[in-house]
């Protein structure tokens, strides 16, 4: 998995061209601060779930649904707060439950993020 410092660096790479336009300039900038913010704040998180998921043994595709999951439970985190984020988080548990996930993975999953569900 690529630090928060790697996958910056990508990202400015991707961004950096002779083809913008000056005029972008200030848009390209803030596009990479505010990349810069997400993966300094997803990817500890991130790591937190990947040693969960290699504790637990989960492997192969059924992994990204694990990943899914998480990243889900994460947006609804910027958005929501208290209760409204608990009840939104079960919702997401439950489907996710009923695509096959396991609940003994998918609460410290969400529990890593500091939502409650069962």
């Amino acid at each position: 998995m690529r630090t928060a410092a790697q996958r910056i660096a990508h990202y400015e790479a991707r961004m950096v061209s002779s083809l913008i336009d000056p005029v972008l300039t200030a848009i390209n900038a803030a596009a990479v601060a505010n990349y810069t913010a997400y993966a300094m704040a997803f990817v500890p998180f991130q790591s937190q779930l990947q040693t969960q998921l290699d504790g637990d043994s989960i492997l192969g595709p059924i992994r990204l649904l694990y990943e899914a999951y998480f990243g889900e439970l994460y947006g609804l985190k910027q958005r929501m707060q208290g209760p409204a984020l608990n009840a939104m988080g079960q919702i997401m548990h439950d489907k996710y439950e009923a695509l096959g996930c396991a609940t003994g993975t998918l609460v410290p999953a969400a529990a890593i993020l500091g939502i409650t569900v069962s």
